[in-house]
């Protein structure tokens, strides 16, 4: 056999191979498209705090992201997703979910948007909310509902967790000489009261000592303010009188 012969042969059979393999990589999308929850980060959950966000804020938004498998469309596609699991109420500690989310044309994935409102009694307590994605005429649920990361721990590529509150510790530079005693009552009047945010208290570049000293002897001029006119700032019981650090009162 002539090299010339050996030559076409070979581009013969990697012309074959080629054809299988691009057969086999059609094979894979021969379903129908489904829709799931980006698995690759390994996580089916998510924790969203109100404690350092802006207290006149009173609603914050959360982007679940979601991907698709099969091919991409030219046309717009459609995502359901239900509240499957929930101890919140809707429209008191989150917005009722849109009938429906738009993959747009020419995208592999794209987002929930969750609302979640701010009612006091996430001070106290937590509410959290299970995301289920849901077949229709665009999107099967072909993803398995259970998925093993490269860690080998599980998580869901059908649901979504998002837990939320606003119990609130102390911030990190937080300083109980110059502060006193930590609530988040005093903190959010120290904040209206030196027109500062929460977020600021914990930031070690913002927040130093020498600050900590001037905003802690600020205050008690303030609060001792409010008291000469009648009018003391009290804490959430409405007994105890709110205070600075112990140094101030000796």
């Amino acid at each position: 056999m002539n090299r010339t012969m050996k030559k076409y042969i070979f581009i013969f059979a990697a012309l074959i191979v080629s054809l299988w393999s691009c057969q086999k990589d059609l094979d894979l999308y021969s379903g129908r498209d489904f829709i799931y929850f980006n698995p690759s980060a390994g996580l089916d959950s998510t924790y969203f705090s109100f404690a350092y966000v802006d207290v006149n804020k009173e609603v914050d938004s959360l982007y679940i992201m979601v991907r698709t498998g099969g091919e991409v469309k030219d046309y717009d596609r459609q995502v359901k997703v239900k509240v499957a699991e929930t101890n919140a109420t809707v429209d008191v500690d989150y917005k009722a979910l849109a009938d429906s989310y738009t993959i747009p044309a020419g995208n592999t994935f794209g987002a929930i948007l969750v609302e979640l409102l701010r009612p006091e009694i996430l001070k106290k307590e937590e509410r959290y909310i299970i995301l289920e994605l849901e077949e229709n005429n665009d999107f099967a649920l072909s993803y398995p509902t259970k998925v093993t990361s490269s860690n080998d721990e599980g998580y869901s590529a059908i649901r979504y967790r998002i837990y939320f509150s606003e119990i609130m510790t102390p911030p990190l530079k937080w300083s109980i000489p110059e502060f006193g005693e930590f609530s988040v009552k005093k903190l959010d009047f120290m904040c209206t009261e030196m027109n500062m945010t929460r977020d600021m208290f914990n930031d070690p570049e913002y927040m130093l000592a020498s600050r900590q000293q001037y905003v802690g002897a600020k205050m008690v001029q303030i609060l001792d303010e409010y008291s000469a006119n009648g009018n003391p700032i009290y804490e959430d019981d409405n007994v105890t009188l709110m205070k600075m650090g112990d140094k101030y009162y000796k």
